[in-house]
């Protein structure tokens, strides 16, 4: 477990300050030398005194009623999609549509919107104009990948492969391998007796310890299961997972990261596919017992999915149904003779799982999805740790495209599996799209360069139907995995070091750039503003309100005559520019960490408790619950004094625990008494640990708002700044 730091690192560069302080100097002094003009070049040289006229078949009567018949269109299809459930038929025809509306508005900004009225012009309209194709292309290539998920076919089959399973007439031996470097032994422990618990006779569960530690091996044999290990770290887990495979032997492989906590389920919903000969893995969804800490940070963890919601829930079933899903590293299950027939786990990359599991598919053998939330393990708990995670996942996936020679992708994968690559790989540079994306519109705005030479009526009838529908569609055929605006905050925050690192990635890809492991119960004493890595978005914020300042203020003051310097198409960058603002800003306040003491995760978990104390004897629920302490509701007011030790006994599971009692408080007429947990025994520790990970119960199901929610309580954030001023003891 990593130790709190005892005082603040460095929160931003030298350089890095004076880059900032340099470039808002900048930008000032141009605005003050060109006083008589609001922007850079005059608007007169750099864009066309007129509108281009639309071709025939473009054109429309901007007077006529015809302007509204898209946007109404939308609007009424949005509000129906309230009441038409999100399945494969309805996904593939109202996704479609809204292919077809994007590609209206990609031939209309090709044929009539571009700026030619300058060499300057002419470069920055084409440039962006290529961007937005490029990332039109990205979304219809995930639009073709998601049409038909196979969810609902894949539970119907567990249900049915599950009967031989649980009768006993089909019952292989596995292996369950828990790799493991420098987690904590707690950690490691939560593990291990989750994997114990599991509703399977036939397993055997490996310790894969690459750490070499003496309390894992004290743990492993205490606990009852095997222990395994290595003279060095070579090629890191995939090392690890080569090396346990020589010294196993059961016909099928479970490999669940330290983190992972299976349900008591695991095995019975999977291994019962292994009875088809060729299925050789079955990959199942990573979800998150805390809170993502994008969401936590503000405040708006009940509200918001989690960044990987949308790949377990909706991308992974969509890619199953063409042999194309993705081996994630943790709670599958594979056959052995397979992965061994392939070459094991794959080591020349610094990930070893989705190379293996491609090398797998161009081997031929089958890959598949089950759509069912077997298993929680512990997301990053800080941004630092979610961008060194998510960085060397970034640079696995580029490595993947030189590996040509042991994994041939482009000549042995069919064309379904290629699209899926080639759209992945082009998502690879997606830091690059969205960047430009954002910083466009306000460069446009600083030089008086329009990016797009259309009039406002124009934007109405072509680019808002398809945005809008875009966004709302995005929601609905997700069920709630994914909000368009949401995944804006992740982009824009991850954009910057994800081109760092895509460039060293570039001259080398197989360098060590960062960490090989993400760190696990990572704790923090104080808030964190992280602006070594948000500082370009300060600077951007800094600037996009000097930038509409200067150029609108200018108007509203009087500096210079309204209308004469401006040109159609430049009021879209102002509103454009204004809602990167808000994302922005947003972006930032969730990239503030806040502090994390709690060793141990509580949750909201209700249960029937007796607590003794001396002779008394106390009756009640818990409010929250952890493996070392809880929060119990007493169901009569009577006090308890601070510092009394006893049992709380847990009825309804039937197991005790030693408690001291840290504080009590009373609201309401009701006693509220919150205990440590200091004796726990082999038996307590076991169920603790099925109450609190063993299944997926109400409070750690994905959550699904509607989209207006979702949108109101993320930009509400701008207006509390929760995440800055919130103040900590």
């Amino acid at each position: 477990m990593a130790k709190p730091s005892s005082s603040p690192p460095q929160l931003v560069s030298a350089w890095a300050w004076g880059f900032f302080i340099f470039s808002i100097i900048t930008m000032v002094v141009v605005f003050l030398a060109t006083v008589w003009q609001p922007t850079l070049f005059p608007v007169h040289l750099v864009n066309p005194n007129e509108l281009r006229p639309l071709p025939k078949f473009l054109d429309f009567d901007a007077e006529s009623e015809r302007l509204w018949i898209p946007l109404v269109a939308t609007i009424a299809i949005a509000i129906s999609l309230n009441f038409i459930p999100s399945n494969n038929v309805s996904r593939l025809i109202v996704r479609w549509f809204v292919f077809l509306l994007g590609a209206r508005y990609i031939l209309w900004r090709g044929m009539a919107t571009l700026n030619f009225a300058h060499w300057f012009s002419a470069g920055f309209s084409s440039i962006f104009y290529g961007l937005e194709v490029l990332y039109f292309l990205i979304y219809g290539l995930y639009l073709i990948q998601t049409s038909w998920l196979t969810d609902v076919k894949r539970s119907r089959e567990a249900n049915y492969y599950q009967e031989a399973v649980l009768s006993g007439d089909y019952c292989p031996t596995v292996d369950v391998l828990i790799p493991t470097y420098n987690e904590a032994a707690y950690i490691v422990r939560r593990t291990i007796v989750g994997c114990q618990a599991m509703a399977y006779p036939n397993k055997t569960i490996y310790v894969l310890d690459d750490g070499r530690r003496p309390e894992i091996a004290k743990l492993s044999q205490k606990l009852g299961c095997k222990y395994i290990t290595r003279p060095n770290n070579e090629h890191r887990k995939a090392g690890n997972l080569n090396h346990a495979l020589k010294q196993t032997q059961g016909e099928l492989i479970a490999i669940f990261d330290s983190d992972f906590v299976p349900f008591r389920n695991f095995l019975v919903r999977t291994v019962g596919f292994f009875q088809n000969p060729n299925i050789s893995m079955v990959q199942t969804p990573q979800h998150f017992y805390n809170a993502d800490y994008h969401s936590q940070n503000l405040g708006i963890d009940f509200m918001m999915p989690g960044d990987m919601e949308y790949f377990f829930g909706f991308i992974q079933p969509g890619r199953d149904a063409g042999n194309a899903i993705i081996c994630c590293g943790t709670s599958y299950v594979v056959r052995r003779k397979d992965i061994e027939a392939s070459g094991g786990y794959y080591t020349d990359c610094i990930v070893e799982d989705y190379q293996t599991g491609t090398r797998m598919q161009t081997n031929g053998y089958r890959l598949i999805y089950l759509n069912e939330i077997l298993s929680m393990g512990e997301s990053p708990r800080n941004f630092q740790d979610y961008l060194e995670q998510r960085l060397r996942w970034l640079q696995g996936n580029m490595q993947l495209y030189y590996c040509g020679k042991d994994i041939p992708i482009w000549s042995r994968l069919n064309w379904f599996q290629k699209s899926c690559h080639l759209s992945l790989l082009l998502y690879n540079f997606n830091s690059f799209i969205r960047v430009a994306f954002v910083f466009g519109p306000l460069i446009s705005m600083v030089t008086g360069v329009s990016l797009t030479v259309a009039g406002i009526w124009e934007y109405a009838y072509y680019a808002v139907p398809y945005s809008f529908l875009n966004i709302a569609t995005f929601s609905w055929a997700t069920k709630g995995r994914f909000f368009s605006l949401w995944g804006e905050v992740y982009e824009v925050l991850f954009a910057f070091p994800a081109i760092k690192h895509l460039i060293a990635i570039l001259k080398n890809p197989f360098a060590k750039l960062g960490s090989v492991v993400t760190r696990k119960g990572a704790l923090m004493n104080h808030k964190s503003l992280n602006l070594a890595y948000t500082w370009p978005w300060v600077f951007f914020v800094a600037a996009s309100i000097i930038g509409i300042f200067l150029r609108y203020g200018g108007y509203w003051l009087g500096i210079w005559p309204p209308g004469e310097y401006e040109r159609t198409g430049l009021e879209v960058m102002l509103v454009w520019t204004s809602y990167n603002l808000l994302i922005a800003l947003v972006a930032i306040l969730a990239a503030i960490d806040q502090p994390v003491r709690r060793q141990s995760d509580r949750f909201p978990i209700c249960t029937v408790c007796c607590l003794r104390i001396g002779r008394q004897t106390y009756w009640g629920y818990t409010q929250d619950l952890s493996e070392t302490g809880t929060a119990l509701t007493l169901t009569a007011g009577r006090y308890v004094g601070k510092q009394d030790q006893g049992k709380l006994w847990f009825l309804e599971r039937n197991f005790k625990v030693q408690a001291a009692v840290v504080r009590s408080s009373s609201t309401d007429g009701q006693c509220h008494v919150f205990l440590r947990f200091l004796e726990v025994d082999d038996q307590a520790s076991r169920e603790l640990v099925q109450l609190l990970y063993g299944g997926l119960t109400w409070w750690n199901k994905p959550k699904a708002p509607s989209g207006l929610d979702a949108i109101w309580s993320m930009l509400a954030r701008i207006f509390d700044f929760r995440s800055l001023f919130t103040l900590y003891r």
